[in-house]
């Protein structure tokens, strides 16, 4: 997997040059490969009711959906710079989901978030079960997460198969942030942000759920060879 992650990363690289050419591609700041419990132990949940954290098979993050719960979502160890105002975040992840209900099993995903905070986020999800994929963006203040782009085709891998995720919103020192999403490779999101409420949070998020509002008890989301990225220099 980790070979496979690696040439996905330089694909995904030489579209985002190509996107901001001025700029060389990310590095990555953090690694976790979860070989250890650190790697498990370093990501804590902000947000969800029931949600379980385990290290499974001792090479995978396993984030559980419990009773009563829509969505859990856990963050890295890594924050952002308090003092920066359009931190420059950017996650990678290899990410897949299983368990629930059949029906469950139709509308649950797995994603990844930057500058994400008690009300604000970008996030990038993948519906495996349907070959979906979905860009939120959730403005600073009231109004909750907003659907800004989704798609669907093959190349998002079904069910217990691994998609790699990758989500990066970078302002470098700018009012404008560059926001690029892909999923295995494949570029989905590439758009700007200017607005005054973009979201400004300082962590790096991995999420597990079910579209819609109702609960994903059961729901399991399977994370490895995640990492997060600044820009190149930082």
């Amino acid at each position: 997997m980790r070979t496979k992650l690696i040439a996905l990363l330089t694909a995904s690289a030489a579209l985002a040059a190509g996107a901001v050419a001025a700029h060389a591609a990310p590095i990555s700041v953090a690694v976790y490969s979860f070989s250890t419990q650190d790697d498990v132990n370093a990501f804590q949940k902000v947000s969800g009711g029931s949600c379980k954290r385990k290290w499974q098979g001792n090479q995978l993050l396993r984030i559980g959906v419990g009773q009563s719960t829509n969505n859990c979502v856990y963050r890295s160890s890594v924050l952002s710079d308090s003092s920066n105002a359009h931190p420059d975040l950017g996650m990678i992840a290899s990410a897949s989901v299983s368990g629930g209900t059949a029906k469950l099993q139709k509308k649950s995903y797995a994603g990844v978030g930057v500058r994400q905070s008690d009300d604000a986020s970008y996030s990038l999800r993948v519906l495996p079960n349907t070959h979906k994929w979905q860009y939120f963006r959730d403005a600073e203040g009231a109004g909750g997460p907003k659907l800004e782009a989704s798609g669907s085709g093959k190349f998002v891998k079904i069910g217990g198969k691994a998609n790699v995720l990758r989500l990066q919103a970078f302002s470098y020192g700018s009012p404008t942030s560059n926001i690029l999403g892909t999923v295995n490779g494949r570029t989905v999101v590439s758009t700007t942000d200017s607005g005054a409420d973009q979201p400004n949070g300082r962590r790096t998020v991995l999420m597990v759920g079910v579209k819609g509002a109702g609960a994903g008890t059961g729901v399991n989301g399977f994370f490895d060879e995640v990492a997060v990225q600044v820009p190149n220099p930082f």
